[in-house]
């Protein structure tokens, strides 16, 4: 139980224009400190489950101001320092009604670009974790953070650790000359817990799901594929604006599906991060070992906690989320 929480991933500098602007319009722009495995490393640690934090950084004070963040929140950290690289970016411009939000990646070049294989010992990071967190957002930048992903992996599985990924596909990411569908399947035969979704087990895995019973059908499709997975999580967003979303979680474990009960999200600050908050609460609880009826329902009041927080990091306690659940996301006063 005491044993850490394991992530790795690229952490980046985000940028976002004030007041639902576009970037076309913006004076300034807000910072904020990113990156879906910080995202769930800050949101583990506020739930109190330690975890430790593994990228690369270059050695300057703008990666410093990322890192006093992290720490902040009590995240530990173990950071490869790169000369003449820089912080990975990304500029969100948030959506508003019809208009869809926007994400514009600037990681050339980065830090965590540079990371070879054989950098990172994994034996020793792994003497104190007990779970291992990735995502597949880090095997889509290049063919070494790819193998740097199987070098994790073999150690964590050698080592006995749970394991969890995230799909996370991103279609602008896959540039070098790889297509998903070639590298996430062997990768994600190590994993024990997978966070899902429709489309993107199309692509990796080339299933096709019944539309007409598309919760279930995906997750029998997705253990065929992953004999080794004993928890597959989904979440299901009917989306009637950028600003108000139905939403639902769904876990499947031993041929059981089981479902968390449906939000009505209205007047959203921003959906960035909320599958990661997702993510945190489904670790948090299988952590915990908390009945599966009760995982899900943690883990989906994360997410919908996290439409409610600007930047990317949930920084909601348990007291808050368990407070979603008892009003059904109503929002109601509390005094």
């Amino acid at each position: 139980m005491n044993k850490k929480i394991t992530l790795f991933g690229e952490y980046l500098l985000r940028l976002t224009p004030p007041q639902q602007q576009k970037l076309v319009q913006a004076h300034s722009l807000e910072m904020h400190w990113a990156g879906s495995e910080a995202n769930i490393a800050v949101s583990l640690s506020v739930l109190g489950d330690p975890s430790i934090y593994i990228t690369a950084l270059p050695d300057n004070e703008l990666a410093r101001s990322g890192l006093n963040e992290l720490h902040r929140y009590a995240v530990q950290t173990q950071i490869v320092k790169t000369k003449g690289a820089r912080v990975g970016t990304y500029y969100y411009e948030s959506g508003q009604g019809a208009r869809p939000g926007r994400v514009i990646y600037d990681r050339e070049y980065s830090a965590f670009s540079y990371l070879k294989p054989g950098q990172l010992n994994w034996n020793e990071i792994f003497e104190t974790a007990g779970w291992f967190h990735w995502s597949g957002i880090t095997p889509a930048l290049n063919q070494g953070l790819a193998d740097i992903c199987l070098e994790a992996l073999q150690a964590a599985r050698q080592k006995k650790l749970v394991i969890s990924a995230d799909f996370n596909y991103r279609n602008t990411l896959w540039q070098y000359g790889k297509h998903c569908s070639q590298v996430m399947p062997e990768l994600l035969q190590f994993c024990d817990v997978i966070l899902a979704d429709v489309d993107t087990a199309k692509l990796y895995f080339g299933i096709e799901p019944d539309p007409a019973n598309l919760v279930e059908s995906t997750f029998t499709l997705l253990k065929k594929t992953l004999p080794n997975v004993n928890h597959i999580a989904m979440t299901m967003r009917k989306q009637e604006s950028a600003n108000s979303n139905q939403y639902i979680g769904y876990l499947w474990n031993e041929g059981k599906i089981y479902a968390s009960q449906s939000y009505h999200i209205q007047q959203i600050a921003e959906r960035i991060g909320a599958g990661d908050a997702f993510m945190a609460g489904l670790i948090h609880s299988l952590k915990m070992k908390k009945s599966l009826d009760e995982t899900i329902e943690f883990a989906t009041a994360c997410g919908v906690m996290k439409h409610s927080i600007t930047g990317d990091f949930n920084v909601a306690t348990r007291e808050e989320i368990d407070t979603v659940i008892q009003q059904g996301g109503r929002g109601r006063i509390i005094r």
